[in-house]
């Protein structure tokens, strides 16, 4: 994502990349806010909750919508392909083509997007620190069921 708001600030041409530069930006800035707070010895079991308000999370389902059309090679997106390969092959170890750009913030969106009871089940046990009880514990193996079906490694 880092390609994209790199791409957002040096391209102004907004409709050659059929989105707006802030969309894309948005949605890098969410990505990496994302990443960076991620726990480094986060480990199994442990739950990380994330409050990201609808109007990022749009952000990030439209750049994903035009990465998705631009692994399809829908009319009119070569030139996102050619500047995210041009901008992963110089920025990113390895470079990565847009298709696994599109793979990995599918992923993003699955797991921000994920609207289960169990969720909500997680989420108030840990915002008021209950202790972790079989209902909790049944919560989040079909969380983690879930994110392994959306192809998510956890």
């Amino acid at each position: 994502m880092l390609a994209v708001a790199v791409a957002a600030n040096a391209y102004r041409d907004d409709d050659r990349y059929l989105l707006t530069a802030d969309t894309y930006r948005t949605a890098a800035l969410v990505v990496e806010t994302l990443a960076e707070s991620v726990p480094e010895n986060g480990g199994a079991g442990q739950v990380v909750l994330y409050t990201v308000p609808a109007w990022k999370l749009e952000a990030l389902w439209d750049v994903l919508l035009v990465l998705r059309r631009t692994v399809a090679g829908d009319p009119g997106t070569d030139v996102v392909r050619e500047l995210l390969e041009l901008l992963c092959a110089g920025m990113v170890t390895p470079a990565r083509r847009v298709e696994r750009i599109a793979a990995d913030l599918e992923k993003v969106v699955a797991v921000l997007m994920l609207q289960l009871p169990a969720v909500a089940v997680v989420a108030t046990a840990a915002v008021l620190g209950e202790e972790r009880g079989e209902a909790v514990l049944d919560a989040y193996r079909r969380i983690t069921a879930a994110w392994t079906e959306a192809g998510v490694r956890h």
